[in-house]
């Protein structure tokens, strides 16, 4: 990373000798009609030509199809300027790379240069609200056409985003493919014109991300890898505000190579300024305010990649379903059918503190692989999290499918997990330590549930609720699991139910002898809890 940021200051310190080229002297109107494509490339292909410099959009509203930024070229935007996108797909116009694969379609595209900026204080409007653009969500089956990305960026290194307003992209606001040292500051996305459009899409090495403000309908800062040879990696992501009507923090889902050493702190979350198309409380059960992010941190490694070193730190959320979802799957078994044998990859060395939360749905935090494929490693610390609760016993005996299979989100298995505050399934190592789960209405089910969990150490746990009716936490066939002084109630509930033949090795400390506080069922074999 200090290789990176020298790389950086040495870009702004030559650009301060670099030419201007203001677009206007190649013919530009700023009347926020004529199509001005063709003199903003002009200015940028001389611009680069003489060795680099700034190419200057002045005050005024200039619409443009696509332009292609060229080596050592800044596209700077003066206040009060506006980059608009053209509401005609064909004047965005198929891109590919040296080796002949296609790009996706944007209003700025860089291919294979070095040393780009984009900067300013003006505003890149991709005119996604027009309607040429509103074809619906590119998921679904069935669907036709092409909307394009405002800024795509592939195969590219030494990149700033700097301090400009990305507004209402037909498609995604940004993606970055393969690209090397990118750093983002303050860069404002607001992003409500269409569906899919994402804030901020990142599949690259070497990335910064700081000081950034994103309120998109769609995921807000969102990590890929669709190579399965090139992992997403050394991104650190800080102090930034983050708005969604889906994932405010996401991983995937494309993850054929994975995620690794990604940094990310001081992050504030909370619900996007307006919801034109999700409407989450009209088809989903159990949420409860009109308008919701879906997961606050979403990590999904569910197409063989291989996930490792990820520590999250200092984030506060507010108005998500559900804070903190975490899933190792098989997805890509299906989606890459005719591909190289398939192996489902590993998610480990994940490490998230300091979490401040309030969630509105029955859809609990989560942490799941599947049978066979562990989650490894994982360490939750001083982490509070305020749930609506509201869940009766029936909810609580529920039994959940694997579908490890389909597509991650949080409400993939259901609008209710049988776990008011954490539910953790095909797990082995994970520690919670100073971890607070508090349910703001009665609730029957446990707080915790450890499924097929191995090696875990908890310590510090409290737990709130109005009525105590059920126990603090349930085991299910769960080895090698300590809980250090557990909080005994006065309530006549255990602590603590274990159950399942394959349970064993299962140590209460500090539980003063109130062995009446545990419940084994049947199937536990006498003598696998040791209390002290």
């Amino acid at each position: 990373m200090k290789i990176f940021f020298a790389c950086l200051l040495l870009c702004i310190s030559l650009s301060a000798f670099s030419a201007d080229y203001n677009i206007l002297s190649y013919g530009a109107k700023a009347d926020g009609k004529t199509l001005n494509t063709k003199a903003i490339q002009a200015a940028i292909d001389q611009c680069s030509e003489q060795h680099g410099g700034r190419v200057i959009v002045p005050a005024g509203v200039f619409m443009s199809g696509t332009i292609v930024l060229k080596n050592e070229v800044t596209l700077y935007l003066m206040d009060g300027a506006e980059l608009k996108g053209s509401p005609d797909s064909k004047d965005y116009p198929d891109q590919t790379t040296p080796d002949g694969k296609k790009v996706a379609w944007a209003l700025i595209i860089a291919l294979n240069v070095n040393h780009i900026s984009i900067a300013g204080n003006g505003t890149i409007n991709g005119n996604g609200a027009v309607a040429a653009f509103q074809l619906g969500d590119d998921t679904a089956p069935g669907y036709k056409g092409v909307r394009p990305n405002i800024i795509t960026m592939v195969n590219c290194t030494d990149i700033e985003i700097l301090d400009v307003h990305l507004l209402n992209s037909p498609h995604w606001m940004e993606t970055y493919v393969r690209c090397e040292n990118l750093h983002l500051k303050g860069v404002q996305v607001y992003n409500h014109a269409n569906l899919n459009n994402d804030g901020i899409d990142i599949d690259s090495k070497n990335v910064l991300v700081e000081d950034c403000t994103i309120d998109s309908d769609d995921d807000g800062i969102c990590l890929k890898s669709d190579d399965s040879k090139i992992p997403c990696e050394n991104v650190t992501i800080r102090n930034c505000t983050v708005a969604s009507n889906c994932n405010a923090i996401k991983f995937g889902t494309g993850s054929r190579g994975g995620f690794r050493n990604i940094n990310i702190s001081n992050i504030t979350i909370h619900k996007a300024s307006q919801d034109l198309f999700r409407h989450w409380q009209s088809h989903i059960k159990f949420i409860e305010q009109p308008i919701t992010v879906l997961a606050g941190i979403a990590i999904e490694n569910v197409d063989g990649g291989f996930s490792d070193n990820i520590v999250i730190n200092n984030i506060y959320m507010n108005d998500v379903q559900t804070p903190i979802f975490i899933k190792l799957g098989n997805r890509g078994s299906l989606k890459y059918k005719g591909a190289a044998p398939y192996v489902p990859g590993h998610l480990r060395n994940i490490t998230i503190s300091n979490i401040t939360a309030v969630s509105h749905s029955k859809i609990t935090s989560s942490i799941t692989g599947f049978p066979g494929y562990e989650v490894e490693n994982v360490q939750l610390s001083n982490i509070s999290i305020s749930t609506m609760g509201d869940a009766n016993a029936d909810e609580a005996d529920a039994q959940l499918q694997e579908k490890e299979n389909l597509y991650p989100e949080n409400r993939m298995f259901g609008p209710v997990l049988p776990a008011s505050g954490l539910y953790i399934r095909h797990v082995k190592g994970i520690s919670l330590q100073n971890i607070t789960l508090q349910t703001r209405n009665f609730d029957a089910r446990p707080h915790i549930i450890m499924d097929d969990v191995s090696d875990a150490q908890i310590s510090r746990l409290t737990t709130e609720q109005t009525e105590i009716t059920n126990a603090a936490i349930k085991l299910v066939n769960c080895e090698n699991v300590t809980w250090l002084n557990p909080k005994v109630t006065i309530a006549p509930f255990p602590v603590l139910t274990v159950e399942g033949e394959r349970t064993k090795a299962i140590s209460i400390i500090g539980l003063n002898g109130a062995k009446d506080k545990i419940k084994t069922l049947p199937t536990v074999t006498k003598g696998v809890v040791t209390v002290n």
